[in-house]
């Protein structure tokens, strides 16, 4: 699951609230997180100060605290602040600030535009709700303390109403994915919910929402259709194989299944093809066929040799079973290298047992080995693997006799006996 700026609780108002509040978090440290359309956002924190800056969009929202705070729910007033806390917005060349303090139990708010102090009243009181709204809805801090506390005082519809309200694609990422996390969802929910991600900007939010929507349990077929129109808008590949690999953290429904063999079809870079497939085979869960059809991806999808062959071997001893041996070795038949056929041979030849039905097949993968010394070093390999059956071992003889050179031809014979 992503990390995203949910311990901490930031709000704003003018005196504590006896009801409504929840817990308050002390923030920890969160690394910052970039992508490539000018999205900032960092968050430090050492138990009793942090920091906040996004910059995407046009908006441009800075906040720094010292001491704990948290939000009420409709973000326009502080339940809690321990110390101080600051926030700063520009906009059209206008800068405004709201300063937080907190002095025996009573919250109190400063607040100047373009360096100008507002009196005390109604203007700066709204001027104060305004920016911490901004804040919240901006920002994606305390998400999910927030979601919680609107699903106790309004329910789902609540959250999806503040939802399509947020102003930047890391909040609308991260109140989705906490909704998702606190709440059942419906098949209408989550079409909903995949309309508003489908018009984000940031690769990164529309992973963090897309899984926490495939957590849904009974997702019609329209569901899942809308969440796969949205994964496809995703331009970053690495983006895309991290919604496998939160796939392949569970226990593998066929659903899902379906929906990661559909995702690695958008992903262009083998590498991360290879570490997708490699995710699902991780998965104790996946049945035969599904080790056979990702294998059958993988040939399909990766171009490069190495890539290929390590997805191969990432089957590990599944490919001892009858229907993912056949896939492995129609698999191995698309690798061009003689080295990397050769040390895949082997590691399938490792895998197998005596009573395979697939040796003659895997022997005959063996010349397409188009180097005389790794055809001979795989046919040594499988000679110390395979059944000494009359069968196996006329293959093994047939293979070596095809050898050109005269010198590897001879160590192969002597080898098989």
């Amino acid at each position: 699951m992503r990390s995203h700026l949910t311990a901490f609780g930031v709000g704003a108002g003018f005196s504590l609230l006896a009801a409504g509040v929840f817990t308050l978090v002390a923030p920890r440290i969160a690394k910052a997180h970039e992508d490539g359309d000018g999205f900032h956002i960092i968050n430090i924190g050492g138990g009793d100060s942090g920091s906040f800056h996004l910059k995407d969009d046009g908006l441009n929202v800075s906040a720094e605290w010292k001491g704990d705070f948290s939000f009420a729910d409709d973000g326009r007033s502080l339940t809690a602040l321990k110390r101080k806390l600051e926030i700063t917005s520009k906009d059209k060349g206008v800068e405004r600030k709201a300063v937080f303090e907190s002095a025996n139990g009573v919250i109190g708010a400063t607040v100047t535009v373009d360096d100008h102090v507002l009196p005390h009243g109604p203007e700066a009181d709204k001027a104060a709700a305004d920016l911490l709204q901004l804040f919240a809805r901006s920002s994606g801090v305390n998400a999910e303390d927030r979601v919680k506390a609107m699903l106790a005082s309004g329910g789902k519809a609540a959250v999806i109403d503040e939802i399509a309200q947020l102003a930047g694609s890391h909040a609308i990422g991260a109140y989705i994915e906490a909704l998702a996390g606190a709440a059942p969802l419906t098949s209408a929910d989550v079409r909903t919910l995949a309309a508003r991600i489908k018009g984000l900007d940031s690769d990164y939010s529309k992973r963090s929402a897309i899984t926490g929507l495939l957590r849904t349990e009974d997702l019609d077929d329209a569901a899942i259709a809308d969440i796969l129109e949205v994964a496809k808008t995703i331009e970053g590949d690495h983006e895309l194989r991290l919604i496998i690999d939160d796939l392949s953290d569970k226990a593998m429904s066929g659903r899902n299944f379906g929906v990661a063999v559909s995702l690695i079809g958008e992903i262009e870079d083998d590498h991360e093809i290879r570490l997708a497939v490699s995710s699902l085979l991780e998965n104790d869960h996946l049945r035969d066929a599904d080790v056979a059809r990702a294998l059958e991806v993988a040939a399909q999808r990766i171009e490069g040799d190495y890539e290929l062959r390590l997805a191969i071997e990432a089957a590990g001893s599944r490919v001892s079973k009858a229907d993912v041996s056949a896939a492995a070795i129609a698999a191995i038949g698309s690798i061009e290298s003689a080295h990397d056929r050769r040390l895949v041979v082997e590691a399938v030849a490792g895998e197998f047992d005596e009573s395979s039905t697939h040796w003659l097949a895997l022997i005959a993968a063996t010349t397409g080995i188009d180097s005389d010394h790794e055809r001979r070093l795989a046919l040594e390999a499988l000679a110390s693997e395979a059944p000494e059956t009359d069968d196996v071992r006329t293959a093994l003889r047939k293979a070596a006799q095809s050898i050109e050179s005269d010198h590897e031809r001879s160590l192969a014979m002597e080898a098989i006996g």
